[in-house]
Formats: C-alpha cells, structure tokens, sequence
C-alpha cells in the first residue's frame, strides 16, 4: 500500500460492521474461559471487498479498499477509500469512495454513520486518486451500516446508501467483507 492511499483517508463512505459467523465474544479455541467475556478492539486497517447493488434496478458493481477503524472506549470513527466502476451516462468509470463515518461499538458489533465522496479522474484508465490529476466530484451520499468484528480480524459490513439533501443518487444496499491487515503490511 502506497502513502497516498493512506493519505487519502483523511478525507470523509458508510461504514460500520455486521455478523460474520459465530457469536461475538466467544472464546477462542485453546483460550482461556475468562477470555469469552473479554471485549475485542475493532481498531486496526481492514481490507474488503463486496458489491453495491442498486436497489431499485438491481444492477450491481464491485468494490475494494480499505477501512480503518479508531474505538475510543464505547465509539468509533472509521476512514475508508474504495474503488469502484461507477455507472455515468458515458459508461462505466474508475471512481473512488472516500468518506468518514461514526458511532458505537457494542461488544464486536458497530453501527453508525458515515458522509462519503465520489472521485472520478479526469483522464481515462487513470485512477481517481492519482496524485496532480485533475477530478470531478460525483454525487455526495450518506449511509447507515451494522458490522461485526471477529476475533480473528474477519469482518462483514452491511450498509444502506442514499443521496445526501440535494444530491442524486439511486438508494444502494452494499455488503463488504474483509480481514485486518496485520501493521507490517501497511509499511
């Protein structure tokens, strides 16, 4: 992963995490009983992948990035920047997600909030996020999502997505899985 995907998470997508297999707090094999009441931190860069589907026409388009989650004792805060084909009147175009979210975290299950961005490059084939490229801004969208965290770093995020006031943009349902990244990774 280059700094500048990094960088561009200081920028504000929905996300929170949802259900991923067996129950939040349940002990690890080999782990110790007092280990089953012991809450997880959801902290940590996650990378997922998943499709957005429009709700009313059913069409869908694939999604990859990455998320990183802040828990401050009962909260968190999420970044994240994805990359898409979103659908224009001109075709299918490279855009990115990037956005900022918020809320609660009970046990390994976090739901909130979160304000997102459309990029889209300027220049064919190139990537949005492409340093010094020129960018149009599409539409700005807001979503809610549920989430749960693993104890193994697995998650699953479900997210409900609508325009912002003002904004066009067709209602979308997206699901996202993925697994922390462990921090050697990122350097």
């Amino acid at each position: 992963m280059d700094t500048r995907m990094l960088v561009a998470f200081a920028a504000a997508l929905p996300l929170a995490l949802a259900a991923c297999g067996s129950e939040p707090g349940a002990p690890t094999e080999g782990a110790p009983p007092e280990a089953a009441s012991a809450p997880i931190s959801v902290s940590g860069t996650y990378e997922v992948t998943g499709e957005t589907v429009e709700k009313e026409s059913g069409r869908s388009r694939q999604l990859s990035g990455l998320v990183i989650l802040a828990q401050e004792g009962d909260d968190y805060t999420s970044t994240f920047e994805l990359e898409t084909l979103y659908p224009t009147s001109d075709g299918p175009t490279e855009a990115q997600l990037i956005g900022s979210g918020k809320g609660r975290v009970e046990g390994a299950t976090l739901t909130g909030s979160a304000e997102t961005q459309i990029l889209f490059s300027e220049v064919p084939g190139v990537d949005a996020g492409f340093a010094f490229l020129p960018r149009s801004y599409g539409p700005r969208i807001v979503s809610r999502s549920t989430a749960t965290v693993k104890p193994d770093g697995r998650v699953e995020i479900e997210i409900e997505t609508s325009g912002a006031v003002g904004e066009r943009y067709a209602p979308t349902h997206t699901t996202l899985r993925g697994r922390r990244m462990e921090p050697e990774a990122l350097e």
